[in-house]
Formats: structure tokens, C-alpha cells, sequence
């Protein structure tokens, strides 16, 4: 057999193994127009809190300021869940074209608000416009590309997501300061836009997954879900101002409370076919650990991610500029040490350890800036703070998907990502509105005192980051905990 023959036949070989059949020639084209509208997302998501800040401050409503968030994050785990069932069955274009579409319309949303509560249903329905296209990313460049191809494209995602979150916070800072916060919707959505016009142009109409079987989708338990996400969101948002007593938040608490019980009864009854594998709980007691480091330690990086910038930006009085930088310093840290954790886990084949000393950094970057934050605090402080959530993020990017693959057995695997998936956005969203709640709770207690507003504002947020770096340490004894003697519970 000749080397060029065999060389044929192994690339015919290699395109048999894609789910997605896009003409080799064109999956390039397909990918980076992809990628395009990718890299708009971050942007958009990179920027929000550079933006948020000045639209709270605008308002007067800075205890609302993660509402908008909290909400986003929890509609952006029911719309993961509906776009990987739809994808395969209608295609690329019609998924991540019309994930940009709706992010596009959004921005133009947001950007003609004119109250708190138009703002925040804009945010809240942006983030089914983000997970359409963020959470099929991956999972798309496996089905288009061969597997001889497959790393180099998958890398690609890590680059984008890396240039976005060095370059936008501090550019979007930039913006906002010279030219104010709207500029940076009009560029992003160009950015989208052209990634959109591209996506329509270079994708096949054709690209339904191969040997695609219909899944039963749990409608129920998506509804239930957003329910009670919704509800405790709201009531921990705006208990303060409506009054923890009354019947608007009483309501709000019960409905949101008898929402999560019914959840889990809905979900512990339908099994493999559930959103969210409840039962697996039962089964094996490594799920729950990755569970509990998984939301723990994004709550831990909360604090950076949402409330430095605020502080920064409104108790300091710093620029948008210099407020974006420490996010940068994270980020950078994010960047460069994920690779290394990889080859670390790759090489000694454990990650209790890395993920317990990953989970502890982000604790000690909030409790770090719960003690040390002032209104005078020096900037060298806070950029050498940022960095030990920097290089602790890991712990959420790839470590916690890392213990799924060590701790469980190989058929629960994907349940365990997609507990430690869930975890991190019901953190992002029920954990950041509680820390949310605590801040309100402080400062408002502060100006009943006799403290001034803005100083008791403050008090609750660092407030809030000590409350952060307590949910840290919780999320390092959930790594401890991990047992390899219990790994083949729950096999199916």
C-alpha cells in the first residue's frame, strides 16, 4: 500500500468519526466565523461589570447591582440545557446564529432602558443569547472537526477566551471613561454583528448531527427551576428596600422554597432524563463534594468578579480604566496557570490536592480584600490580592470537571460535569444574590447608625467578600472529602 493511499484512506477514516459533516475545505471558515461571535459574547461578559457599575450609580441603586447578573446566570443553565437538545436536531446556523441575534437585540435593549426593572429582564433574557452559543462551543468543535484536528481547534477556544479576558475589562474601562459606558455596547455589537453575518454566510443549511435520536426533554423540571431561582434572586435582591416582612418578599421566599423541595422531588423521580441528576446524590457521595466545591468556590470569586469593581469604581472613586485592571491581573493569572495545572493533573493523574490548594487561593483573594479594602487602600495592594484569585480560578475552569473524571464512574462522568456545571451558575446566581443580601443587610444597618451612605455601602461589601472567603474554605473541605474507594457507586 502506498504511503499517499494510506494517507487517503486514513483521512477518509477520520472524517467518518464527525458527528457534524461539514465539507472539509469549509470547516475552517465555519469555525473562526464562529469564534468571531464567540469572542462578542466575552466581550459582553468581560465588560458587564465595567458597564453595570456606572448604569447602578446612574440609578442610585447599587444594591440591585448584582440582580441583573444573579438573574442571567440562572436562565443561562435552563438555555444550555435547551440548546444542546436542539442543536443536533436544527443545526449550527439556526442555534448560534439565533444566539447572536437575540444577545444583538439585547444590547440595543439595554442601551434604551429607562428603569431598573427594563434593565433587568434585558440582562436576564441576554443570557439565553449567551449560553446558546457559549455552551455549545466546545462540544461543537468535537462533533465538526475529525480527531486528528480536534485539539488544535479546541485550543482555539482557550486563546479567544484568554484575549478576552486580558483585553476587554481594561479596554472596556477605557471606553467608558472617554467616551461613556454606551460605547461599549456600539463596538461589541459590531463585533457580534459581523461574527453573525458570518456565521449565516459560511455555515452550511444542512448541519444536523449525524444519527441524531430525539432525548425526552425535561420541560417540568426547567420550569420548577427558574422558578425558584428566580424568586430567592428577587427576594434577596430587593429585601431590603420592599421590607424583609413584607408580602411581596414573604411570597417570594415561600414560592422560591417550595420551588427548590418540588425540584428535587420532580428531578429524583425522572432520573437519567432529569436536568439535574438529583438521585446521583444518593449514589455516590462524590457527587455532592463536587457539588459543594463547585458552588463554594465560585461564590469565593464573587468578590472579584462583581463587587471590587463596584467598590472601585463607587466607594473609591477610581476610574472605570484603572478599577478593570485587577480583573486583569486575574485573568492573566487564570490564563497562565490552567495550562500548567493541566500538564501537573496529566502528570501525577490527582486533583485533591490541586483542587483543594486552587479552591483555597480564591478564599484567600476574598478574605484578603473582606480585611483589607478601604476607600485608601494603595492599588499594589489590591493587583497582588487579584492574583491569588488569578492563579485559583483554575479550580472552576477545568480542576472541578477534572474530579468528575477521577471520582466517578465512567457513566456518571458527564452527570458529574454537569453537576459541577450547575453548581457554578446557581453560585453565580442564588450564592452572589445571598452575598448580595448580606451587603444590603449591613449597610443598611450601618445608616440606621448614623453611618453616611456611601461608607455603610461599603461596609456591606467588604461584608460580603469575608462572607465570600468563608464559602472558600467550605469549598476546600469539599476537595478533602473526595474518596476514590466510593468511585463506582452509582455506575449504571
Amino acid at each position: 500500500m502506498s504511503d499517499q493511499y494510506a494517507g487517503a484512506l486514513k483521512g477518509s477514516n477520520d472524517d467518518n468519526d464527525v458527528l457534524v459533516y461539514i465539507e472539509p475545505k469549509k470547516r475552517a471558515m465555519v469555525t473562526i466565523s464562529l469564534l468571531v461571535g464567540f469572542f462578542g459574547i466575552h466581550f459582553y461578559m468581560r465588560a458587564f461589570s465595567m458597564c453595570t457599575a456606572y448604569i447602578m450609580a446612574d440609578w442610585n441603586a447599587g444594591e440591585y447591582y448584582s440582580a441583573g447578573k444573579a438573574l442571567q446566570t440562572a436562565v443561562m443553565v435552563v438555555a444550555t440545557s435547551v440548546s444542546a437538545r436542539l442543536i443536533p436536531k436544527w443545526g449550527i446556523r439556526k442555534i448560534m446564529g439565533g444566539s447572536l441575534i437575540i444577545v444583538i437585540l439585547c444590547n440595543f435593549g439595554t442601551l434604551l432602558a429607562s428603569n431598573l426593572p427594563m434593565f433587568l429582564i434585558i440582562v436576564m433574557l441576554q443570557g439565553i443569547g449567551n449560553a446558546g452559543l457559549i455552551s455549545n462551543m466546545i462540544s461543537l468543535m468535537n462533533k465538526i472537526w475529525p480527531p486528528s484536528k480536534r485539539a488544535m481547534w479546541l485550543s482555539t477556544i482557550g486563546i479567544t477566551q484568554g484575549i478576552a479576558a486580558i483585553i476587554v475589562p481594561t479596554l472596556a474601562g477605557l471606553l467608558v471613561d472617554r467616551m461613556g459606558w454606551q460605547s461599549v455596547y456600539y463596538i461589541m455589537t459590531v463585533i457580534q454583528a459581523i461574527g453573525l453575518v458570518l456565521t449565516l454566510a459560511m455555515t452550511p443549511s444542512n448541519t444536523q448531527q449525524r444519527n441524531y435520536t430525539p432525548r425526552r426533554f425535561d420541560s417540568i423540571g426547567t420550569l420548577i427551576f427558574i422558578i425558584w431561582i428566580s424568586c430567592i434572586v428577587l427576594a434577596c435582591n430587593f429585601g431590603n428596600s420592599w421590607g424583609w416582612t413584607s408580602p411581596r418578599i414573604i411570597t417570594l421566599l415561600i414560592v422560591g422554597l417550595l420551588g427548590l423541595a418540588a425540584f428535587i422531588i420532580v428531578e429524583m423521580r425522572l432520573g437519567s432524563d432529569a436536568i439535574f441528576p438529583v438521585r446521583l446524590f444518593k449514589d455516590n457521595r462524590n457527587v455532592a463534594y463536587i457539588f459543594i466545591q463547585s458552588f463554594f468556590g465560585c461564590a469565593a470569586c464573587m468578590g472579584q468578579f462583581v463587587f471590587v469593581i463596584y467598590y472601585m469604581q463607587v466607594v473609591m472613586g477610581t476610574t472605570a480604566a484603572m478599577s478593570a485592571l485587577p480583573f486583569t491581573v486575574f485573568s492573566i493569572g487564570t490564563l497562565v496557570m490552567s495550562p500548567i495545572y493541566g500538564a501537573l493533573y496529566k502528570k501525577w493523574g490527582k486533583s485533591k490536592g490541586l483542587l483543594a490548594m486552587c479552591t483555597l487561593l480564591v478564599a484567600l483573594n476574598a478574605f484578603f480584600y473582606g480585611i483589607t479594602l478601604s476607600p485608601t487602600t494603595s492599588l499594589g495592594l489590591i493587583f497582588f490580592i487579584s492574583a491569588f484569585g488569578g492563579l485559583g480560578h483554575c479550580c472552576l475552569v477545568t480542576l472541578c470537571y477534572n474530579a468528575a473524571d477521577e471520582y466517578l464512574p465512567k457513566s456518571r462522568i458527564a452527570d458529574g460535569n454537569a453537576v459541577a456545571y450547575i453548581a457554578i451558575c446557581i453560585a453565580g446566581s442564588v450564592g452572589l444574590a445571598i452575598m448580595q443580601a448580606i451587603s444590603n443587610a449591613v449597610a443598611a444597618s450601618k445608616v440606621s447608625a448614623g453611618m453616611e451612605d456611601l461608607a455603610a455601602r461599603a461596609t456591606g461589601y467588604e461584608t460580603a467578600m469575608l462572607v465570600a472567603g468563608l464559602c472558600g474554605l467550605l469549598g476546600v473541605v469539599a476537595a478533602l472529602l473526595l474518596n476514590s474507594k466510593i468511585k463506582e457507586n452509582g455506575a449504571i
